[in-house]
């Protein structure tokens, strides 16, 4: 039976088959006949939610769009706002609403009904997008499996078209982060003297730590007397949707996967650079006179106390890269000679992936295999300078 809300805020009843249904008025058809929404989940609290938002869509936009007139666009919009938004990170429901406003708002499938939608116009869309890189077009793939997926649950459509549909070969050329030779990384170092960051990519060289889990590090996470660094946070400057316009935000959060959350030993030379930068930074502190000077115990600061800003930390790195002669290396090429470095003096492959937070062993293990390569081709050339002596 169902169980009656205040006055025309629906109804709520419990299916056969395990799922609440919630009865929503939406309008009148030209006959003065009402005509409801339809709204499942197996959540009662959950279902209470979804039916309170479209209340408010209805509040808001005067009506409800049917079901058989949706678009792709709609449905993509009210999926992400209703379904994903409280559920995931910041960050990633950015990357999702990205590729919705970008790529699927700005082509012809975005207009189209949801209804009307096959599954080789979803294949053409996604061949189109060919040109990007083997991840994002996965992302993407998945993201349209989420939207009709949904879609199906809410009985929008009767089957999920992107169960058809394989994934299209990406054409983009992948760019190999190359580490720094011996020679490059020690040229790198003597040009650190000249930067107050200098602690910061010292110890990014040596532990092979991202640049976001370097602006998160504090002071309660370094471990003088074991001489560890205790890896928990990330910060991520990350483009916020829970206003009317969307802003940027710097973010403190844990790592995605438990692959992030690591220890790692650091030498006895940064642990006595890290202490007399410590030193360095609490005097700062005492001149400054300031009580909400780096009030998060960050490592690595600004002048003010403030957390450092990725932009600013990149421009010093290419700065130096410049200086030096070399182009096209980023920042997280310290991470990679980091890695490299490791495996060079046989440090074995697993322990490299524990420390640098690899997910996946394969990515540490195509830093060996590069080593590797590089090690053969050394010897080739001694066997021919050899050649050459004895001739």
């Amino acid at each position: 039976m169902a169980k009656k809300n205040a006055n025309g805020d629906g109804s709520i009843f419990l299916r056969k088959d395990g799922r609440w249904c919630g009865a929503i008025t939406i309008g009148l058809d030209e006959n003065g006949v009402q005509k409801k929404k339809y709204i499942y989940d197996r959540d009662r609290d959950e279902l209470r939610k979804k039916m309170l938002a479209l209340q408010n869509d209805i509040s808001i936009n005067g009506g409800y769009v049917r079901d058989d007139i949706i678009t792709l666009n709609q449905w993509g919009k009210t999926y992400l706002n209703e379904f994903v938004k409280s559920s995931v990170r910041p960050s990633t429901y950015d990357s999702y609403e990205v590729i919705l406003r970008r790529h699927i708002n700005n082509d012809s499938i975005g207009t189209m009904k949801l209804k009307d939608i096959k599954s080789f116009h979803l294949q053409k869309f996604l061949n189109s997008k060919s040109s990007l890189s083997k991840s994002y077009i996965k992302k993407m793939h998945m993201l349209l499996d989420m939207f009709f997926s949904n879609a199906v649950k809410n009985d929008l459509i009767p089957k999920n078209p992107m169960d058809a549909v394989n994934m299209p070969k990406s054409q983009k050329q992948v760019k190999d982060v190359r580490a720094l030779t011996r020679q490059e990384q020690s040229e790198y170092m003597k040009q650190l003297e000249s930067t107050r960051l200098k602690p910061l990519f010292l110890t990014c060289l040596f532990t092979g730590m991202r640049m976001g889990e370097l602006m998160a590090l504090d002071w309660d996470h370094v471990n003088f007397k074991k001489g560890e660094i205790k890896v928990e946070f990330s910060y991520k400057e990350v483009r916020m949707h829970d206003q009317k316009e969307p802003y940027w935000k710097l973010l403190k959060q844990p790592p995605k996967t438990s692959s992030g959350l690591r220890t790692i030993p650091i030498p006895q030379e940064i642990v006595k650079m890290l202490k007399s930068h410590k030193t360095a930074q609490d005097k700062l502190s005492l001149k400054l006179g300031k009580d909400e000077f780096n009030k998060e115990k960050l490592v690595f600061c600004s002048e003010v106390g403030t957390p450092l800003s990725s932009r600013n930390i990149q421009r010093t790195h290419y700065s130096i890269c410049n200086k030096i002669g070399l182009s096209g290396i980023g920042f997280h090429a310290l991470r990679h000679t980091f890695a490299t470095r490791m495996i060079e003096e046989n440090v074995p492959v697993k322990t490299v992936q524990y420390w640098i937070g690899h997910s996946s062993i394969e990515i540490t293990y195509n830093i060996y295999v590069h080593v590797q390569e590089e090690n053969k081709k050394a010897a080739a050339q001694v066997q021919s300078d050899l050649f050459k002596n004895l001739l």
